[in-house]
Parts: C-alpha cells; structure tokens; sequence
C-alpha cells in the first residue's frame, strides 16, 4: 500500500493544532460562536477520520477502513455545511470592522477560505470516484489534509524565536506568516505529486489550490468589487446556504460512490479470473 507512514504524520498535527489554534480558540473554548465551533469540530473530525483510514488499511483492518470510507458520507457533508457559516463569520467581522485584524485581512481570508473548502469536497469526491486505483484514492484522500496545513503553520511560524511579528504589514506578521506557510504547502504538494503518476491529480490539485489562495489573497482579495461581494455574503441567510452546501457534498459523494457499483466490480474480476485460467 502506498503512503504507509502517512497515519504518522496525520497524527502529528493534532498537537500542532493544538498550539496554533490555542489563543484564537481553544483558549477561549466556551466564548467562541457556533459557526467557528461548527468549523473546528468538523475539521478536525475530517483529519481525524483520514487517519483512521490511513491507519486501517495499513494495519489490514478492512472492516475499520469500509467503515471509515461509509463515515465520510456523514462528515464530509457536514464540514461543506459548515463553510459557509464561517465564511459569513468572517465576513461579518470584516464588514463591521470589528477589530483591526479582521478590519485588515478578513476579506482577503474569506476568498482563501471559499477555495479550501470545496477542494477538500472535489478532492473527495475524486477519491470515491477512483477508490478502486489504490495509489490515486489515497493520494486524493490525503492531500485534503494538506488544505489544513496553511491555517496551522500560519499561526505557528510568528511563536518562532526570530521570527519577524512586526514585519510584513504587521498584525504580528501575519501577512508574511500566511504566505510562508501557503508557500511551504504547495512545495510540499509539488513533491508529492511529483512522486509517481498516480499520484498527480490529488497533490497536483492540492498544489492549484494552494496557489490559487496565495493568488487570490494577494489581488482580488484587496479590490472593492471584492469587498462588495463579501458585504452580500453577510446579507445571504446562512442556514439554507449550509443546508445546500452539505446537499451538494453529499450528492457529489454519492454519484462518485455509484460511478463504480460493487456487482460491476466482481463482475470485472470474475471475467479476468477466468481469461487468466483459460489455457
């Protein structure tokens, strides 16, 4: 199985998460709104069940792995529907101005947000569809997880000894904090993808996301026609918004998942068995 050692890594960040979103967060559990709760618990419930599946296949518990595969059609939906209730949060903070972080940056983080989150579901979504190609579904499935990584070494990189907090337009560097760690996802999703063939569509989109983001907080994420669309986005109800956007992730997994039916699988493997035992 490829990726053997990837369960390590994904466990590695737990802790990672832990310290990077401590202050901003976990610190302040109880005053937190439901949207950033609805965001963080079912993040983090993603990350988690990817390292169930690494884990199981790897350890040969294909009842765990089926299981992990059949929880997806509850968390991925989910974690779409929370999207848009945090993009709204966010956006509301930028709108009010509602202190000089978010006053500065929340616009430009709504647009990096609006292409994480659905690439974590096209990205799904993919792996279901080639979940029979060992080599691609994994790559698919994992490179989700590095969609998570800019958000933690963002927050990381500023408790660094050195490093520059008041540098590039202050806020405790944030704006060079964002780009370091987009910059280091996307070489990480290059490599990767650069690996082996199977493995280039996951990491390969992995990497056009990234990019997009660092992109599109750095242009469209600072013009006024921009600023017009997040002020909607505040006036848009977010509860239908999240129904349909969990709606659409569930629909899209479960077309990838009947794009390959079982009877048909046993089928194709039926007719190899028996050209292999012809004489």
């Amino acid at each position: 199985m490829p990726y053997r050692h990837a369960y390590w890594w994904l466990l590695a960040l737990f802790p990672l998460i832990a310290v990077a979103f401590w202050p901003g967060y976990l610190g302040q559990f109880g005053e937190a709104p439901f949207a950033l709760h609805a965001h963080g618990i079912t993040a983090t419930a993603w990350l988690a069940l990817l390292t169930l599946q690494s884990w199981s296949i790897h350890a040969r518990r294909a009842v765990w792995h089926r299981a992990a595969g059949l929880a997806t059609f509850a968390i991925l939906p989910m974690f779409a529907a929370a999207g848009p209730l945090a993009l709204q949060g966010m956006a509301m903070l930028w709108r009010t101005q509602a202190d000089p972080f978010h006053a500065a940056f929340g616009a430009q983080l709504v647009i990096a947000d609006m292409i994480a989150g659905p690439s974590v579901v096209l990205m799904a979504t993919y792996a279901f569809v080639h979940r029979r190609r060992v080599g691609v579904h994994a790559a698919a499935m994992l490179a989700t997880a590095l969609l998570v990584l800019p958000p933690i070494v963002g927050r990381l990189l500023p408790l660094i000894p050195g490093f520059p907090v008041g540098g590039w337009a202050g806020f405790g560097g944030f704006r060079l904090a964002f780009q370091l760690a987009e910059a280091l996802t996307l070489l990480i999703a290059i490599a990767l993808a650069a690996r082996t063939p199977a493995a280039r569509a996951g990491f390969g989109f992995a990497a056009l996301a990234t990019a997009a983001q660092m992109v599109g907080f750095e242009t469209i994420g600072t013009t006024p026609i921009w600023g017009r669309c997040v002020v909607l986005l505040t006036e848009i109800p977010a509860e239908p918004t999240a129904v349909a956007a969990a709606f659409v992730a569930a629909a899209l997994l479960w077309w990838a998942w009947q794009t390959v039916p079982p009877h048909a699988i046993r089928n194709a493997a039926q007719v190899r068995a028996a050209g292999d035992a012809a004489p």
